[in-house]
């Protein structure tokens, strides 16, 4: 046997020649694809974490009631509190409480509720405003209207005394009417613990009467 013939190795005792690959498209671009992929997702990861702190921040308050102009300072809030002596379940209606607003600070006089009404509703009640006369009655003026009140008087009564007299549509089918009589300004107080401002207090009686289709 030549030297050349005893140099031959049979293929199956050959070492497998590494393994080539087949034509077609290349897999970098895949790569670069999804190595992009991974750093934006990263990137937001990271984001997060830096304002997680803020997630669970409460959100920001509800705009604060401001002064209304040309009252001295008189800041609107809701009149369910001094009302809350002749307030119903249901009369007067929720939209009626609603659409009337006091100025703040307002309390109402222990023991000044009264149901006057046999058939429909018809309650008053004492309370006092901080506040001089002047400034309430321009408080109410604009307040009133601002409720969607329609105000069918306002001006001195007989009495000395200082009257609106309004109008609101109810969502008990009702119209009802509001009667607010301011009295003088006073410089002491019939709440107990009220603090009397320099400006005094204005007693001020409000009146609420449902007026039926019938009528």
């Amino acid at each position: 046997m030549t030297e050349a013939a005893s140099a031959h190795t049979p293929v199956l005792d050959r070492p497998p020649e590494p393994a080539r690959r087949p034509p077609g498209p290349t897999a970098k671009p895949a790569a670069i694809v999804l190595a992009a992929i991974l750093v934006v997702f990263l990137a937001g990861f990271f984001d997060d974490l830096v304002t997680s702190g803020h997630h669970g921040a409460p959100p920001s308050p509800a705009s604060v009631a401001r002064a209304v102009p040309g009252t001295g300072g008189l800041v609107p809030e809701a009149s369910a509190a001094v009302l809350s002596p002749v307030v119903s379940a249901d009369e007067p209606p929720a939209n009626i409480v609603a659409a009337l607003v006091v100025p703040k600070g307002t309390q109402d006089v222990p023991r000044s509720g009264v149901q006057q009404g046999v058939g429909l509703y018809d309650a008053s009640i004492d309370v006092e405003v901080p506040a001089a006369e002047t400034d309430v009655i321009t408080f109410l003026r604009k307040e009133l209207k601002a409720g969607d009140w329609t105000i069918d008087s306002t001006g001195p009564a007989s009495d000395s005394t200082y009257r609106f007299i309004a109008e609101h549509p109810g969502s008990d089918g009702n119209e009802w009417e509001l009667g607010c009589t301011l009295s003088p300004t006073a410089f002491s107080s019939t709440v107990p613990g009220m603090t009397v401002p320099r400006s005094g207090v204005t007693p001020l009686t409000l009146r609420l009467f449902a007026i039926s289709d019938d009528s």
